[in-house]
Formats: structure tokens, sequence, C-alpha cells
């Protein structure tokens, strides 16, 4: 059953690597097994399919992503200078990843999102459910940022989805340029987000309604 008791461990952290650099698809349950130095017949008896492997790996993603975000949300600062702080953290960790690997590899929950949501329901529903975790913080920092008076949001779960999206495309473009910098470039765009949303009065010649 692998080497040592930590076999369930090492299935998941060499998938978590390998299905971040190429994707689900390219990756196949022997590959896994082999760079984590398990065999075959032990990784079912971690994990009935590959399918579920990758819901693991998507949670493990998904908490490395939200403690990032928890971090930068604690700071005692504004709301703009929290998410300012959270696509600093995201530049700095994927200045570091291409330092060590020479690829922009985006967001990897993105990235299965985009790749897998039309193919597997059971995957597509346990990405939205950690987007929609991620909105939820946000959601969170602007209503108490309401309570205090610090800003007027008139839509608090539409402007969360917003940023959150803005956050993907943002580590979409990133990628496609291969280059980090787009990341610290386009930061301040989360600026017009929170000025859209906390007018007074809304351009409504901008609604698709």
């Amino acid at each position: 059953m692998g080497r040592t008791s930590d076999a369930k461990a090492r299935l998941i952290g060499a998938a978590m690597e390998l299905i971040y650099a190429r994707g689900y698809s390219a990756v196949g349950v022997q590959e896994i097994c082999a760079q984590a130095g398990v065999n075959k017949g032990s990784f079912y008896h971690f994990f009935p399919s590959k399918q579920a492997l990758v819901l693991t790996v998507i949670d493990a993603y998904a908490q490395y992503v939200q403690q990032m975000w928890e971090e930068a949300m604690m700071a005692v600062q504004s709301p703009l200078e929290r998410m300012l702080q959270v696509f600093k953290a995201t530049y700095e960790a994927h200045c570091t990843l291409v330092d060590a690997c020479g690829q922009m590899r985006g967001c990897p929950i993105g990235n299965l999102a985009l790749e897998l949501s039309n193919q597997d329901e059971i995957i597509r529903q346990k990405l939205w459910e950690v987007f929609r975790g991620w909105a939820d913080m946000v959601e969170q920092m602007l209503r108490e940022s309401a309570v205090s008076g610090e800003l007027h949001v008139h839509d608090i779960d539409t402007t969360a989805q917003s940023i959150i999206a803005y956050f993907e495309g943002v580590l979409l473009l990133a990628k496609t340029q291969n280059d980090p910098l787009v990341v610290k470039q386009l930061a301040q765009g989360v600026k017009y987000l929170l000025e859209t949303h906390r007018r007074d009065h809304l351009d409504k010649t901008n609604n698709w309604e």
C-alpha cells in the first residue's frame, strides 16, 4: 500500500502537481501513482476512481487559495486595500511558481472549471461550491463595511461574485500571456468594481435588462 502510511497524502500531492501543470484529462492514474511512489492497487484502496481523487484535489486547491484570501481579509484595512492585498499575494505566489517551472499556470480551480464543467456534473457542482465559498468571504467583508458605513453597496451578492469573476479573468489573461505581471497590472481594476457598486445612482444604460 505504498512505501509508508502517507501513501494517500502522496497520491493527493502528486495529483495536485500533475493536474495543475497539465490538466485533468492529460494525467492518468498510472502516472499519478508513479510520481507518488504508490502502486496502482493501492490507489484504488484510497480512491474508487480518478474522479474521486480530483474531488479531493479540488478541496486541497480550494483550501490553499481560501487561506490566502482569509489572511488578506483579516487585515485591518479598507475593502479596496484588502482586495489589493489578495492580488498582491497572488502575484507573488505566481512569480515564485514561474521562477520554479517557467509557467504561469493560472488558478487551479479556474483551470478545472474551464476543462471539466461541461463534462462532469459532480465536478462542476464541486467547483461552483468553491467559487461560491470565495464569494461568501467577499460578501461578508462587504456587509461588514456596509454596517460600518465605509461602503454603500447596492447589491452585495452581485458585487461579491463580480469580484471573483474579475479575479479569475485576470488569472486567465495572465496564464494566456504566461506573465504574472498581468496580475499586478490589472489589480487596480477591482477598484472600479467597488466604486461602481457604491454609487448612489447607478448608470442604468449599462444594465442588460
